[in-house]
């Protein structure tokens, strides 16, 4: 890779940007909901799983942190990279193939605001292999889209630590400077070269919207690369579901709710269908409320009745904590029903109980 000139992307680093208004619509959970009656099933997140090849998920997960965190050192240093280890992280962790996964159910609920630079893009690059999975992409797509999802935040290399780990409400200008990251990380893996174009051209692309209301150039559908639209709903969703220095993440059922409810037009349906298949209305291991006022762990998810999962109750009506094991199947409980996700930090009160 040949050097880049940080100087001038750092001067550049002061220049425009502003944001675009959302717009708010209603999508119907159902009419996204694949069809297929098969459940997918849990174990706890604590406990990591071998997989067909005898390598340990978490261990993956390590090293595919690692990798990026090197990646953006090399950038902070004004050093070229290799792309190669990237790809043959993102080529292990695609070869298991089975419903349940550790490390996606790692990647939805690992939560550390101080690593999140790392841990969003090591997150998106897994989510997207998944994505391109259900979208029935080839192998050789798998691979592209989630190294482009991998390194599409390469430019927050160019951004001050006084920036992106700020604890209080960004100014107008820093918001701006952020906003550049598209624009710095195309210019750095342009340098790649053209066999890696579609890299820079879906970090470039990753903040746009089909309906024309994203940045920085306001591109339109097919005007955006499919990689950048994947990239784009998908860098949304983890953003919601993680914490950030200045905020709280909120539930996996807030933020697809949120993503469904504002984005019917600025995403294509067939990847906001794609986006609850995979990560469905209550992933496994997040906590919900029933009408019954009992407080459970999803454990296990069917496709077909995304709003009805599979859980262990954790807390009785009268909040006092359940000592044996008591597991409900919604699909076979038509009086039960999920009326609110719980927050972790519910829970955590609720243990103190």
């Amino acid at each position: 890779m040949r050097s880049t000139n940080y100087r001038i992307i750092n001067a550049e680093a002061q220049k425009k940007s502003s944001p675009k208004a959302k717009q708010a619509s209603k999508f119907i959970f159902s009419e996204l909901a694949v069809r297929d009656s098969h459940a997918i099933i849990g174990d706890p997140i604590e406990k990591t799983r071998i997989n067909n090849n005898g390598s340990n998920r978490k261990e993956l997960y390590d090293k595919a942190c690692m990798y990026l965190n090197q990646v953006l050192r090399a950038m902070k240093n004004r050093q070229s990279f290799a792309l190669d280890p990237g790809f043959q992280i993102l080529q292990k962790i695609e070869e298991f193939d089975a419903p349940h996964d550790e490390l996606f159910i790692m990647s939805i609920h690992l939560d550390d605001r101080f690593k999140f630079v790392i841990h969003h893009s090591v997150n998106v690059a897994i989510y997207s292999l998944k994505m391109a999975g259900d979208l029935s992409f080839s192998k050789k797509q798998k691979m592209e889209v989630s190294m482009a999802a991998l390194l599409h935040d390469i430019g927050m290399a160019v951004i001050p630590d006084k920036i992106t780990y700020k604890h209080e409400k960004l100014s107008q200008q820093e918001k701006k400077i952020l906003r550049e990251r598209p624009n710095y990380s195309c210019k750095i893996l342009r340098c790649l070269g053209d066999e890696f174009a579609y890299l820079a051209e879906s970090a470039a692309q990753v903040y746009e919207r089909i309906d024309g209301t994203g940045y920085p150039r306001a591109l339109k559908g097919e005007e955006i690369h499919e990689y950048a639209q994947i990239i784009g709903l998908l860098d949304m969703y983890e953003a919601l579901v993680h914490s950030r220095p200045q905020r709280d993440k909120v539930t996996p059922f807030t933020a697809v709710k949120e993503v469904i409810n504002s984005c019917k037009h600025r995403f294509h349906r067939k990847h906001l269908k794609s986006l609850l298949s995979i990560f469905t209305v209550f992933p496994i291991h997040s906590y919900v409320r029933l009408n019954s006022n009992a407080v459970g762990k999803v454990i296990a998810t069917y496709a077909d009745q995304p709003m009805r999962p599979k859980l262990q109750i954790l807390y009785d009506s009268q909040r006092r904590k359940v000592l044996t094991e008591r597991i409900v199947v919604l699909p076979d409980n038509p009086l039960l029903n999920i009326v609110d996700s719980v927050p972790e930090s519910e829970i955590q009160e609720l243990s103190k109980i």
